[in-house]
């Protein structure tokens, strides 16, 4: 939250980093028994042309109920800004005065809440310029480490004020996100090794 202009007693200006570029973001597949799965956001898998002709709202968690939406960034312009830096995007907006924006900035100020996230649409079938994974030679509690890497973002729908980030840096995934990406690995792990069980060395 900015300090307030002068002649304010307080600021209703927010300023925040909902997307991180090239850091893991928590475990994507906590359910998962074999294996644990982190996201990195490549640089450059979101461009300016992309933000230009998005509509992207800022919320409370991921919600699109009207009391919810707290600013609006259509076609790069509106309540929201949105800026691309070299390593993150920031987001600023001067919230409403409305009963929901009201109990965020008091949750902000008391420290309550402190995370942000996105809402964003993969090439997840293209693994070349899309989303490609990565089996690591990590291992934690006994599960094989994996990296989602997003080479391109394709749709950019919100960034959400969250109680829980999927990048500390900055929502701990559903249990359907989290059974996609086990199977879209093992559809990887056939095509490199055929009908046969994987063997690792």
């Amino acid at each position: 939250i900015r300090e307030p202009q002068e002649g304010h007693t307080e600021s209703r200006t927010i300023e925040g980093t909902p997307i991180v570029f090239g850091v893991r973001s928590v475990n994507l597949t906590p359910w998962s028994d074999t294996r644990e799965v982190y996201e990195v956001l490549e640089p450059g898998c979101i461009t300016q042309e992309l933000i230009s002709r998005s509509d992207v709202i800022l919320n409370l968690n991921h919600s699109n109920m009207v009391p919810d939406v707290l600013g609006r960034c259509r076609n790069g312009k509106g309540t929201l800004s949105l800026e691309l830096r070299e390593n993150k995007i920031e987001c600023r907006c001067d919230l409403p005065h409305t009963n929901n924006a009201n109990d965020a900035l008091e949750l902000m100020r008391r420290g309550d809440i402190t995370g942000m996230s996105f809402a964003f649409e993969d090439d997840w079938q293209d693994s070349e310029n899309g989303v490609s994974y990565e089996r690591t030679n990590d291992v934690e509690d006994g599960k094989e480490v994996w990296l989602r890497h997003v080479k391109k973002i394709t749709g950019l729908y919100d960034v959400s004020i969250v109680t829980h980030p999927a990048y500390e840096q900055t929502t701990v995934g559903m249990r359907e996100a989290s059974d996609a990406i086990d199977k879209a690995i093992e559809a990887q792990l056939k095509r490199e090794c055929g009908d046969k069980n994987d063997k690792r060395d």
